[in-house]
């Protein structure tokens, strides 16, 4: 593993044993951390050597914490070991967390933990390592921990860590040099911030590039992302909305953070802008935008700045103080970042030009010098510091003298100075950046080919470009660097040849470089150029120019403008990259043949002949998207270098010639959309391939030979029409996630290879998928043993599937007892298998249109969200008893009639049509849905009501809450989203909210159950203080009618006034021997119970006389009321 990029200081190092938790519990423990700002480190090294590395070394000793999680094969690992003991040895603080084994084995070196160990020891010749190891074992064990069986569940102990972790003193910025005077600029933003207060507020930092301020906002960020569940740091909002693309990514970023669904994509800014506002209405939020130059930005992310929920909190960075002003009635509050003071840049210049913080006595009065130069400006200081670190006192002066010559103004005169410190190399990287690549959608990987083909040397230079503090990397690993050193760069530029564009080496302003095109300007010292319209629509232009003469062009970007020439004349052989995406010409320039070009982005080509009949030999990048008057892909071999090959969209191609499948460097293939691709290469030897994209590619009927072991492809979803799979399939062994089959296109043979796939962990079936019977396989039945053909399977989906005995094989051969999701639609399935309740990381089960399915049968307790639709021959309120059993919800609880209020009624709460349509979204721990005929809520929740609001009181602890919702469904298809008040006190939150996607399937109505636990309603309402009576309410709103709601909770709600009102209750109960009660929809609930309001203790509570039942025992509803 290569460590170089993550030698930094982390909150948090993780040592655990790979084989015994990576997947399972320190994944979750990583997520947890890592979501609450703690910078946590995880070795992602799977294949590790013998000897720890120097770096990981390095890496604990830079680490204010270390845990330690201590399991049964803990002590097989050396690796293990030798980071348990330079922990011991160097971390300020160790958190040992002992999972699944007990502390006094480790302690003792004992029983199977023990016996691991000595099986180690007798290979390692080291003694004293041994001792050494023994000893950190011992120390470590004696540390106060966590010890899994005392820590309740998974969840729980996961959150148990965080919080110590989040409570610790140890847990602070970092301390480095971009820090320098960071605590009194925090406090005055915090006190802006106001945290603690339930209004909205807007705070803007503000100042010149270079300040510090998005420094400052990050470290805000930290401090207090961990007060709301909401919220996002979005960077580089100037640099992104320079295009419609951009204004996307951004909205993304954000949606991101302030959602759920992490993998969120929006198609236009006007769907991302009316999701983010929906969620901004409901959420208590922190955003920060970084570097926010206009209002058009701020409309684009946040729309009209209005109905943001209570306590929300929106940051910006930016140079305009004005953005700040009329912000519609938003309080807003500018905080102006201030210049370092003398002390302060002293501290971080010297960081810089003294490493060892040892100033000697004849650099005092230079370094006066140099600290005046800067004045204050942070980015300066570093700058100016690392140029002049290490150079002789001789150096110092003449370096000093030197920055004052210059007559550029101020900050850009010192980055210059900088700048020309850098070698020939750097320099070339670093202007090729700043006026071309920066902005650009290249991801560093593809920028680092390009650079190598102009005879760069990329990886050199931009680490030292980084180190120098030139370059950085965003959080998506693109490469950016400030916008004044951007300034900076393009001034070089400039000041090749003021007055004439046409002489300078880089073009990117689009009216210079429309005049040097249009005008015939250019000369041979042009190396690259942006022609890209700022416009919303392309503009028409006619090229003049002759490229010819442009000798030494190696970059042409040309984006969003329409060339209306007869003919293209010519472009240079020497180009690199070419992106043109409205190439409108029909063939290439005749005597175009580039030799060094490794990125060719032509989408929109109309091309007569297919281009890559030239000799490409260079090309590793080629995007022919949309090209229809593509047919065939020719022979490739003539570009063996190529590493992506996007064809999206080629709606006429229709063979791939086999050479394509022999491209051993071959790492993206994109082929989505190809609706008229029929057939595929012969054979497939690509071991590169790492994406392979067929979606919608409806013709291919024949998947190819898989002639050798291809372990890089990872992901798989084969087209709905491709029903023959070769017998080297499962040479694909690198395969993770696999998708196979459509319900319309008949049997879907698997070869027997297929058992070879032993890293699959999502396998999605879509019709009679037949498994291989006759290959020899360990195929116990999981009920018998913990085997299965597919060890890692996390995720299984069978939909359409009539074949009975193929599900029975699935369910019982395929699936581990790790498995998380099982989703099973439209099948022949009667029930699940018993041992389905050992499944102890099982959390999703969604059953749906499976006419035979009868019984579910008793799950674990892992399980978190079950659907359940169309299921007819299913027994809903056996299957009811579930929930309760799952979460341990205390039984019998006696039935209450609540408490009547009309609090919610006053207050302004956000309408459905304003509800985020986030499929797979939820709040509460506990999800139950059931579509079908019953409409019947369960008598075990004590509280019913007809219509969508129902109130009760509790005391003062916080209960569990469970909910029913009754809905009475219309339409036969149908996607609906429900959202769920609760008022405690007057206090209103989010209990919870869903989207439904599924169809009736024969059921007029869809039960919706959901449940938050002591500790989660505890949390949401955290700053509230409970008294000994609290009035609470609960509202639904939906698009369909509520019918009825109930809920299950622990109450002490005041007795009815007519206390016999309880003996008809329970009378009627027992008749219905645990039936949930019947209803009426007409008239109302069989338990007619008419209420008058009166006050008791602060609430309204609904008491009256009850209808007379007649003799029969069926009650005539006639009013109302309901329970």
């Amino acid at each position: 593993m290569a460590l170089s990029h993550q030698l930094k200081n982390f909150d948090v190092f993780l040592s655990f044993r790979g084989e015994d938790t990576r997947r399972g519990f320190v994944s979750h423990l990583h997520k947890a951390l890592t979501q609450q700002g703690i910078q946590t480190f995880i070795d992602d090294n799977l294949h590790r050597g013998e000897n720890i590395t120097e770096e990981l070394l390095k890496t604990i000793e830079n680490s204010s914490a270390s845990i330690i999680v201590f399991s049964k094969n803990y002590a097989s690992s050396s690796w293990c070991l030798d980071e348990l003991a330079k922990i011991i040895e160097c971390t300020k603080k160790v958190l040992p967390v002992f999972y699944q084994v007990p502390p006094s084995e480790i302690r003792k070196q004992t029983g199977d933990f023990g016996e691991v160990l000595t099986k180690l020891e007798k290979r390692i010749k080291d003694k004293t390592k041994v001792q050494r190891w023994r000893e950190a074992l011992t120390n470590a064990a004696n540390i106060s921990g966590w010890d899994y069986k005392d820590s309740g569940t998974e969840s729980e102990l996961v959150q148990k860590i965080v919080e110590e972790i989040l409570n610790s003193e140890f847990i602070q910025m970092p301390s480095n040099e971009q820090l320098v005077g960071i605590n009194s600029r925090m406090e005055a933003v915090t006190k802006l911030l106001d945290i603690e207060s339930n209004d909205v507020r807007m705070v803007g930092i503000t100042g010149l590039g270079g300040i510090g301020k998005t420094t400052i906002a990050k470290a805000i960020y930290k401090r207090f992302s961990n007060h709301f569940k909401a919220k996002s740091f979005v960077e580089n909002v100037r640099e992104w909305s320079k295009t419609e693309q951009g204004k996307i990514h951004l909205l993304e970023a954000l949606l991101k953070g302030i959602s759920e669904d992490k993998n969120l994509r929006v198609s236009t800014i006007y769907e991302g802008t009316t999701r983010i506002n929906k969620i901004l209405r409901l959420k208590k939020v922190l955003i920060i935008l970084d570097d926010v130059d206009n209002a058009d930005q701020i409309e684009t992310l946040l729309g009209q700045c209005e109905g943001f929920a209570c306590g929300s909190r929106i940051i910006l960075t930016t140079r305009y103080k004005s953005l700040l002003v009329n912000r519609n009635g938003l309080s807003t509050y500018d905080y102006g970042v201030k210049e370092l003071d003398k002390d302060e840049a002293i501290k971080l210049f010297r960081k810089h030009a003294f490493p060892s913080n040892e100033v000697p006595e004849d650099y005092l009065e230079l370094e006066k010098k140099a600290i005046s130069y800067a004045k204050g400006l942070p980015l300066a200081l570093k700058v100016m510091g690392r140029d002049l670190c290490g150079k002789t006192i001789h150096e110092w002066d003449e370096a000093l003298d030197c920055y004052k010559t210059n007559p550029l103004p101020g900050f850009q005169n010192i980055l210059k100075r900088s700048y020309e410190g850098l070698t020939e190399n750097e320099k070339n990287i670093f202007l090729d950046i700043a006026c071309f690549f920066k902005g650009y959608d290249m991801s560093y990987n593809m920028i680092k080919v390009a650079l190598k083909a102009c005879g760069f040397y990329p990886v050199y230079g931009i680490r030292n470009l980084v180190d120098k503090c030139l370059l950085t990397f965003d959080q998506n690993n693109y490469l950016s660097m400030h916008d004044l050193l951007q300034q900076m760069g393009m001034d070089i530029v400039r000041q090749e040849a003021p007055q004439k564009p046409g002489e300078r080496s880089r073009l990117w302003c689009y009216e210079e470089a429309l005049d040097v095109l249009t005008e015939d300007m250019g000369s041979d010292k042009i190396q690259s150029i942006i022609l890209w319209s700022p416009k919303s629509e392309s503009e028409e232009v006619q090229i003049k120019a002759q490229f010819c003469k442009m000798k030494n062009l190696r970059l042409l970007l040309i984006r969003n403008v329409r060339c209306c020439n007869g003919s293209l004349e010519g472009l240079p052989n020497g180009l690199i990259l070419l992106d043109w995406r409205e190439y409108p010409f029909s063939s290439w320039p005749p005597n175009f043949f580039p030799k060094k070009l490794v990125v060719l982005n032509v989408p929109l080509v109309l091309l007569k002949e297919p281009v890559l009949k030239q000799k490409f030999v260079s090309v590793t990048y080629v995007d022919f998207s949309y090209c229809d008057l593509i047919t065939k892909i020719p022979d490739l071999s003539m570009t063996p270098n190529l590493m992506t090959l996007i064809l999206y969209d080629c709606g006429n191609l229709i063979e791939i010639d086999d050479s394509v499948g022999r491209l051993d460097k071959l790492e993206k293939w994109v082929l989505s959309g190809c609706r008229a691709l029929v057939t595929l290469p012969d054979s497939l030897t690509m071991k590169s391939l790492t994406s392979f994209h067929l979606e919608e590619c409806w013709s291919i009927k024949k998947f190819p030979n898989i002639l050798h072991e291809m372990n890089c492809l990872h992901s798989l979803r084969l087209p709905e029409s491709c029903n023959e799979l070769p017998p080297s399939f499962g040479n694909l062994i690198g395969l993770k996630i696999l998708c196979v089959g459509n319900a319309n296109s008949g049997e879907v043979h698997l070869p027997g290879s297929i058992y070879n796939l032993q890293h699959i962990e999502q396998l999605d079936f879509f019709g009679n998928a037949i498994f291989p019977k006759n290959v020899e396989i360990d195929r116990q039945p999981m009920s018998n043993s913990p085997k299965c053909v597919f060890p890692r399977l996390k995720r299984l989906l069978i939909w359409d599937n009539k074949i009975f005995s193929e599900i029975e094989f699935i369910l019982n051969y395929c699936c581990p007892h790790t498995l998380e999701e099982l989703d099973i639609s439209n099948s022949n399935v009667v029930t699940l298998p018993e041992s389905m309740s050992r499944f102890e990381r099982l959390h999703t089960l969604i059953i749906s249109r499976c006419d035979e399915f009868r019984e579910i049968p008793r799950l674990p307790h892992s399980i978190r969200h079950v659907e359940v639709a169309g299921c007819h021959s299913l027994d809903l309120q056996s299957f009811f008893q579930l929930p309760r059993e799952i979460i341990g919800l205390p039984p019998n609880l006696p039935p209450c009639l609540g408490v009547t209020s009309h609090m919610f009624s006053q207050q302004l709460l956000p309408r459905s049509s304003t509800m985020p349509l986030i499929w797979g979204e939820y709040l509460c721990e506990y999800s139950f849905e059931v579509t079908g005929d019953e409409n019947d809520i369960p008598n075990w929740f004590n509280h019913q009501r007809d219509g969508n609001v129902i109130s009760f009181s509790i005391g003062p602890e916080f209960p569990t809450i469970a909910l029913c919702i009754a809905l009475g469904i219309q339409d036969s298809y149908f996607s609906f989203d429900y959202h769920v008040f609760v008022s405690i006190n007057g206090s209103v939150r989010t209990f919870e909210r869903k989207l439904i996607l599924t169809n009736r399937c024969g059921g007029f109505w869809h039960l919706g159950f959901c449940c938050r636990p002591q500790s989660s309603l505890q949390e949401l309402f955290r700053d509230l203080q409970l008294t000994d009576r609290n009035h609470v309410e609960i509202l639904c709103e939906t698009n369909y009618p509520v019918e009825r709601i109930g809920v299950h909770v622990e109450c002490n709600c005041p007795p009815p006034q007519n206390p016999s009102i309880f003996q008809e209750i329970n009378r009627h109960i027992s008749l219905q021997s645990g039936l949930g009660l019947p209803m009426d929809t007409k008239n109302g609930p069989d338990l007619g119970l008419a209420f008058d309001s009166s006050n008791v203790d602060g609430s309204d509570l609904g008491s009256s006389s009850m209808a007379q039942p007649p003799e029969n025992d069926d009650f005539d509803s006639t009013t109302d009321g309901g329970y």
